[in-house]
């Protein structure tokens, strides 16, 4: 796919309202139940799940050792394959061999990821899927767009149309259709071929877990057995397999357990069953990741797929546009790995650095922090992410603060916005915000008073700096009602556009600095409290991978999001008021951590505020993403913001609030309800307006 037109994708995708529209329905559905699910799973078990993942990558050499013994004791064969040519030229020869004409399959991505179908096919043979959705989309000479759901992109009547004319509309017609046609399939079939979900070295055990059951007929009709699985799928032993099976199920499908959960395997109870057992390892540049220290982190995953229940944009164009052969945010690196960064790359301005995937995440894979490294990497080789003045918008915007005035005149005329188009790469139909006459720095006075009991430096980021400075000054005077003694530091903006796009070592610099003079005042005593969320986001999650030292940890166990350190002083203060007033939350991406609830909603609900939260994800503006230029950008972004639009004016409250300016300024321009800040509203009630 290297020298794709993604933008012509996009649009193409944008346009097909009725993919965009099965899409959105059938994944909420899908993170709607996952998340009822997983809230029952306690997160140590998470925690355990990482570290046993961990344990087995970094011991991977023994346990394939150990599992090659185990299978061969008892008479199969495991072949561990380089790469894609390998790994069909030996499965060829098997099926050669047993002059075999029908394969049937079940499961197994990573026979796409190393193209089987189409080798055995040149061969001549006829390779039959048989799970729903990988048969959908095979005989709509389609690839998969999604790790489970093959047709998730796909509604019922589509789906009927690919099978037969005139055939009902309806699961029920169609699964009976589907049955009837792979029934001679199945019994003509020479060989079966399956992938895994894990594979426990010590008993030889591989686990395959389907809610339609087809691996069952594809593994004990035909008389020769193929397992294709890629080698981070090995795991020690029984326990650690049923472990990655504890939480696969409910990550991927919000069901305890699956229908079927088949398992297989040599040994005395299955003595006859096949005339030949063969597991094929795929190698395919895994080994080489492993010594990646960033890429090895993806080699985590246990394909759940959760993550893309999340993405935004994966929600709205699906994995067709947003993948390779692997699809969605984890699609990414697992490109960069299997096909080369370069495949990656070609879709990889389709993440917005929005973090949703590592929150879904259940062993917390950092997908973001993968995927601008995947763009760090590709920035020069492939193309530029964006455009200088876009990666440096912060820089830009201060800049015009020096001269605010003629800034406002360039940025709001025809020609300025043509300009900024054409250098910067900045939609003209976008909005933007003006650039204010006075700096946050320059309004506010500093009252850090050593008496105080509770000390805060202040870390705005740019946007409040220069062009919503009064969502600054109502920050502090909302804290110095608690008495915390307040000072602005020395500071940069967070960098974040920087980090989005991939272009880490230049983030890594303005984080060093940031680290070196915001840590200042922590050693002196101060809290730091960021009041954008991405600020908090950089400083808590991204500066420490940037800087790989203590200092960036130390200041990331100090730092505080605005909402929870208000929160805290409202509970010390004993505060509860009953305002008896209704509003639209939304949660912005960056202000979220893993298994916690929203902070400002609390916030809202202790000062008597009724809250009506439906969270619908990213809003979809993404800092500047959601300012570039055309359909990998402005238009998409849109798009998203519409759904979470419709989301929030569906509660029938007239006010939509926000901690994020960000999304604040998206829904100024989608939205016909009044869009405040959560800054000003909250002082405007601790005022009693």
């Amino acid at each position: 796919m290297a020298g794709r037109e993604l933008a012509r994708e996009v649009e193409a995708a944008l346009r097909n309202t009725r993919q965009a529209a099965t899409l959105m329905a059938s994944l909420s559905r899908m993170r709607d139940k996952r998340r009822e699910r997983m809230r029952e799973i306690p997160l140590e078990e998470l925690e355990k799940l990482k570290e046993m993942r961990r344990r087995n990558l970094k011991n991977l050499s023994d346990n394939l050792k150990l599992l090659k013994d185990r299978i061969e004791s008892l008479g199969g064969k495991l072949y561990i394959a380089k790469d894609h040519a390998a790994a069909c030229k030996y499965v060829a020869d098997v099926i050669a061999r047993n002059n075999a004409k029908i394969v049937v399959k079940s499961k197994s991505l990573t026979s796409e990821e190393i193209r089987l179908n189409e080798w055995l096919e040149r061969l001549g043979v006829e390779v039959v899927e048989t799970d729903l959705g990988e048969r959908i989309v095979q005989l709509a000479g389609e690839r998969p767009s999604h790790l489970l759901a093959p047709a998730v992109h796909k509604d019922a009547a589509s789906v009927a149309e690919i099978f037969a004319a005139g055939l009902k509309p309806e699961a029920e017609a169609i699964t009976q259709h589907v049955r009837s046609e792979l029934r001679s399939k199945f019994l003509g079939a020479d060989v079966g071929i399956t992938g895994a979900n894990v594979i426990a070295a010590e008993e030889g055990a591989i686990f395959v877990v389907t809610n339609e059951g087809n691996e069952r007929f594809v593994t004990s009709i035909p008389r020769v057995y193929i397992c294709i699985a890629g080698v981070e799928k090995v795991v020690s032993n029984l326990a650690d397999a049923l472990h990655t099976l504890s939480i696969l199920i409910p990550s991927a499908t919000g069901q305890r357990v699956s229908s079927y959960i088949t398992v297989i395997g040599l040994g005395p109870e299955n003595a006859g069953r096949w005339d030949e057992f063969h597991i094929v390892l795929i190698d395919n540049s895994r080994f080489a990741a492993l010594g990646d220290k960033t890429l090895s982190e993806a080699l985590e995953c246990i394909r759940c797929a959760a993550c893309f229940n999340v993405c935004p944009t994966y929600r709205i164009v699906g994995g067709h546009v947003f993948g390779h052969i692997y699809t969605g945010p984890i699609g990414l690196p697992w490109t960069a790995i299997t096909h080369g960064e370069a495949a990656a790359y070609s879709f990889s301005s389709l993440c917005v650095g929005c973090g949703l995937c590592k929150l879904e995440c259940p062993v917390e894979i950092d997908i973001p922090f993968l995927i601008s490294s995947i763009k760090e990497r590709g920035n020069g080789l492939y193309g530029e992410a964006a455009p200088w003045l876009l990666r440096n918008y912060d820089t830009l915007i201060k800049l015009g603060s020096h001269i605010p005035r003629v800034a406002n005149l360039f940025m709001q005329s025809r020609l300025g916005r043509k300009i900024l188009e054409r250098l910067a790469g900045i939609d003209r139909r976008r909005q933007l915000p003006r650039i204010a006459s006075k700096s946050f720095r320059k309004l506010v006075r500093e009252e850090s008073k050593e008496e105080a009991e509770k000390r805060a430096a202040l870390f705005t980021d740019a946007m409040i700096m220069y062009m919503f400075p009064e969502i600054g000054v109502d920050a502090v005077d909302i804290l110095k009602r608690f008495g915390v003694g307040l000072v602005v530091p020395r500071q940069l903006s967070s960098g974040m556009p920087l980090i989005q796009y991939g272009y880490l070592k230049q983030a890594r610099e303005i984080a060093r600095k940031n680290v070196s003079y915001l840590l200042e005042h922590v050693r002196a005593g101060c809290d730091v409290v960021c009041l954008e969320p991405t600020a908090a986001y950089c400083i808590k999650e991204v500066y420490p991978r940037l800087i790989d030292d203590e200092s960036a940890g130390e200041l990331a166990a100090h730092t505080y999001g605005f909402p929870e350190y208000l929160a805290s002083l409202l509970r010390d203060a004993g505060i509860s008021l009953d305002k008896g007033m209704r509003v639209a939350y939304h949660w912005p991406c960056h202000a979220r951590e893993r298994g916690a609830q929203p902070a400002m909603a609390k916030l809202l609900s202790m000062l008597g505020i009724e809250v009506s939260f439906v969270d619908e994800g990213c809003c979809g503006m993404a800092g500047t993403w959601g300012m570039r230029r055309g359909y990998i950008g402005y238009e998409l972004s849109r798009s998203i913001g519409e759904k979470v639009v419709q989301s929030l004016e569906a509660t029938e409250a007239d006010t939509i609030i926000t901690e994020s300016t960000i999304c604040m300024l998206q829904f100024r321009e989608l939205s016909r309800l009044r869009v405040i800040h959560a800054i000003p509203f909250l002082k405007s009630v601790l005022e009693g307006g």
